[in-house]
């Protein structure tokens, strides 16, 4: 399946350290979705909201384990939901995204989320110290030595 992202795993290092694995990718974007800072984090959350566009990162054919880690890496704040992204040359993609649940929108905050800030200034620190690269199963189905 092809996962769109929009905060931290836009950064293939990010996506690398949850999956253990590099996909091709391409840059995209979806229409009637916003992204926001979650409140007191570096990362944002996707929501709906009509008329807005979100710029992101398409993943493509990412396998199921790898989906899986990304399942668990995501905390209780995301459920992940298909959603329609457009490549930039145009064409249209079946994706799946992970969006704040409803009943946490409160946590977002108004305002944006900057994927260039981040890079300069958050990143290491969220590579660090974020707990949900804990929560993911390290070992590798297709690796005989785990």
């Amino acid at each position: 399946m092809h996962i769109f992202t929009y905060g931290s795993l836009m950064f293939p290092s990010v996506m690398k350290a949850v999956t253990g694995r590099e996909f091709s990718s391409r840059n995209a974007r979806v229409k009637n979705h916003a992204r926001f800072k979650v409140i007191g984090e570096s990362y944002p959350g996707l929501t709906p909201l009509e008329g807005a566009v979100t710029e992101g990162v398409l993943y493509l054919d990412v396998d199921a384990f790898s989906v899986k880690r990304l399942d668990d890496f995501e905390e209780e704040l995301y459920e992940r939901a298909g959603i329609s992204a457009v490549a930039l040359d145009g064409e249209s993609l079946m994706a799946q995204t992970y969006l704040i649940k409803p009943q946490y929108r409160d946590r977002l905050s108004s305002e944006p989320w900057d994927p260039e800030h981040f890079e300069k200034a958050d990143l290491i620190d969220f590579m660090a110290s974020y707990g949900g690269f804990n929560r993911t199963d390290r070992s590798d189905p297709t690796d005989p030595s785990d």
